[in-house]
């Protein structure tokens, strides 16, 4: 290797000695000089200093030599080709899509089916072990410790599958395994909120003999559907000291697309002095109402952090946090009827509201670990009082006096349930389902017939002969519109 690097090295410096070395220190010193380069003495002095005291001596080499580049002295670059994976591994979902229809104390759950596709592409595989579980995944986005990894993602396994009992060994082609799991109603939907995350995966591992493992995760989105009532849903809100009363009449659940219609009577608006034949009266001037979405979540500690909480009761709870943001809100200053003329008068309006479609909400949830999701609705009126004769309702004057009538309604956002029913009520009937048979012939000493003897088949007619003649018809002794008298 020495003897082949020489004769390369000999020849650039064959090449490299026709250049002016004259010229070359003539256009340091005036390089030097326009930069006003400090002294050497003036410099931090360092370990070279000594192989570099004489700057006249040292000679510039061009740019474009500055660097060597000697193909034989760099050693070659690894390959960077993957090796090929010699299965494969895919999720084939059967089952509908997983909805709990119902809350969570009455809904019978998601009923869960698949297969599980393993394909080979040599002639032989052999498998240690194949298993899969389902996977509870929660990750907590403010959670108890920053940088610690078991507080801020909790996991627990809801079921596991293994495929395989022991070692076996496999031919090329296409296997497939299926599975099945019925998952309870209590649990929560999917969900990705600011606070935290619920997440449903399988994960699958194949483990050859030969070669690293063979890994699959699949997500799965699970949804809550809650059938909403027949009849709406009518409250009645009361504004001491006045005595305006709202009935409100609005719907028991949402969804998280379309818009829902509110109603709203307005009752006592009107009252009126019979001495001084006058009137005072609440006129509506703006309507505004939103919808707010609060997520509240406990993050609790590892078993490594859990001293910090120091009580007992609060290490099982954690850390608690919340958040609150609008999903929808809009505002109104007209589009109501007013009735003052009726004894205690009346305001009469109608407004939908709904979610803004690029809010991406998170529907109605609780769950055992202290995350909660809840939506309220809030309308503010701004009323302002007039005073008004009672003959000439119309010429009012203002008093200066007005008020914000505020209400809140807790509102379900839920999915839409769509055609799709519970897995118990499609499945086919029970044994204890089944009514009775039909009853059995009798036999042996039972009962006999004691009526004329049933004839055989033989001997029975023909239908064709059996039919009698088509009677004749009944002469109409009308003429003309006049029955004919006896």
């Amino acid at each position: 290797m020495p003897h082949a690097v020489m004769p390369r090295v000999s020849t650039f410096f064959r090449h490299a000695s026709t250049f002016d070395i004259s010229t070359d220190l003539k256009k340091a010193k005036r390089r030097s000089s326009s930069t006003k380069r400090p002294a050497y003495s003036d410099r931090t002095p360092s370990s070279s200093g000594s192989s570099l005291a004489s700057d006249d001596r040292s000679v510039k080499m061009p740019d474009s030599h500055k660097r060597l580049s000697l193909g034989g002295l760099h050693s070659p670059k690894s390959s960077s080709n993957k090796i090929p994976q010699t299965a494969t591994l895919d999720v084939t979902i059967e089952s509908p899509p997983l909805v709990f229809f119902g809350p969570a104390a009455t809904s019978t759950g998601a009923l869960l089916s698949g297969q599980l596709v393993l394909n080979i592409h040599e002639d032989f595989m052999a498998i240690d072990s194949f298993k899969m579980r389902l996977a509870l995944e929660v990750t907590r986005k403010k959670p108890f410790h920053a940088h610690c990894q078991e507080c801020s993602k909790q996991c627990t396994d809801l079921t596991t599958w293994n495929f395989l009992q022991g070692p076996a060994t496999l031919q090329r082609g296409e296997h497939n395994f299926p599975f099945s799991f019925l998952l309870p109603g209590h649990l929560p939907a999917t969900m990705k909120g600011g606070l935290s995350a619920i997440d449903y995966v399988l994960r699958a591992v194949i483990t050859p003999k030969l070669g690293e493992p063979i890994k699959l995760a699949q997500t799965l989105d699970i949804k809550r559907a809650i059938y909403p009532s027949d009849q709406p849903r009518h409250s009645i809100r009361i504004f001491p000291p006045t005595n305006l009363t709202a009935n409100c009449e609005l719907p028991a659940v949402i969804h998280p697309i379309g818009a829902t219609t509110i109603s709203m009577r307005i009752d006592g608006v009107v009252k009126r002095n019979t001495e001084t034949k006058t009137q005072t009266q609440w006129k509506l001037k703006r309507l505004t109402w939103r919808l707010d979405e609060t997520q509240k979540t406990i993050s609790p500690a590892c078993a490594k952090h859990a001293a910090k909480l120091g009580n007992v009761d609060d290490a099982k709870k954690g850390m608690a946090h919340q958040d609150v943001r609008t999903v929808g809100t809009d505002e109104m200053k007209s589009g109501w009827k007013a009735d003052y003329n009726s004894p205690d008068g009346m305001i009469e309006l109608e407004f939908p509201f709904g979610i803004r479609s690029d809010s991406r909400p998170i529907c109605d949830m609780k769950s055992e670990d202290g995350t909660e999701v809840s939506h309220v609705l809030i309308v503010e009126m701004i009323v302002a009082e007039e005073f008004a004769p009672i003959k000439r309702p119309t010429q009012v004057t203002p008093t200066g006096a007005a008020r914000v009538l505020r209400m809140h309604f807790n509102i379900t956002v839920t999915e839409r349930p769509g055609m799709g029913i519970s897995w118990d009520e499609e499945q086919p009937p029970l044994y204890e389902n089944v009514p009775a048979s039909p009853p059995a012939y009798l036999t042996g000493n039972s009962e006999l017939y004691e009526g004329d003897p049933i004839p055989d088949y033989e001997d029975l007619s023909p239908l064709n002969e059996a039919e009698s003649p088509m009677p004749a018809p009944v002469p109409d002794h009308r003429t003309n519109g006049v029955h004919s008298k006896a």
